[in-house]
C-alpha cells in the first residue's frame, strides 16, 4: 500500500481481491475512521488547535512503522508550521516595541518642541511690547517692532497685541 494515502475501497479491492462493494457494505464506517487524522483538543483553546493523540497512534499502529510514520508526520508538519508562526510573531511583536519606543521618543521631543514655542512666543510678545515705549527701547537697545500707521491705528489702540496684529504670530 502507499502509506500516507486515503483508504478507499477501490485500493482495497486491488490490494486484497474482495470486491469494493463489500468493502463499502461492511466497512465504510471503519474505513472512515481510518482515513481520519487522529488528533486531541488541547484544553484552553476552544478546540482551536487539534494535536495527535500519540497514545492513540502508538497503539493503533504499534505493529505497522509506517503507519506509525506517517501519523507521526502530520504532527510534525504541524509543529513546524507552529514553529514558524511563533518565529513570526515574536518578530512582529519585537517590531512593535520598537515602533512603540520610537513613538514614545517622538511623542517627547514634540511636547519639548511646543514648550520651546510657547517659550519663544511668550519672550516675542514680551520684547514687542518693550519695543513700544521709549524707556526700555534705550535701556535694552530695542527697536520699535510694531509700528502704528494708518492702517494699524485703530487697533493699535488695542490691547490684544495677538488678535490685533495676526500677521506677526503664526496661529
Amino acid at each position: 500500500m502507499n502509506p500516507g494515502k486515503k483508504i478507499n475501497p477501490s485500493i482495497l479491492e486491488r490490494e486484497t481481491g474482495i470486491n469494493r462493494f463489500i468493502w463499502t457494505r461492511r466497512m465504510s464506517e471503519q474505513i472512515a475512521k481510518l482515513n481520519e487524522p487522529v488528533q486531541q483538543e488541547v484544553e484552553g483553546t476552544d478546540g482551536a488547535l487539534p494535536l495527535p493523540n500519540v497514545v492513540e497512534l502508538v497503539e493503533t499502529y504499534w505493529n505497522n512503522k509506517t503507519g506509525l510514520i506517517n501519523a507521526l508526520a502530520h504532527y510534525n508538519e504541524m509543529l513546524n508550521a507552529l514553529h514558524q508562526k511563533a518565529k513570526k510573531y515574536d518578530t512582529i511583536l519585537q517590531e512593535n516595541q520598537d515602533l512603540v519606543a520610537k513613538l514614545s521618543l517622538k511623542e517627547g521631543r514634540i511636547r519639548t518642541l511646543k514648550n520651546e514655542i510657547k517659550l519663544l512666543k511668550k519672550q516675542y510678545l514680551e520684547v514687542a511690547v518693550k519695543s513700544t515705549y521709549k524707556t526700555f527701547q534705550e535701556e535694552e537697545g530695542l527697536e520699535k517692532i510694531i509700528s502704528i500707521n494708518k492702517k494699524t491705528e485703530d487697533r493699535a489702540l488695542k490691547a490684544d497685541i495677538v488678535k490685533m496684529y495676526p500677521e506677526l504670530f503664526d496661529n
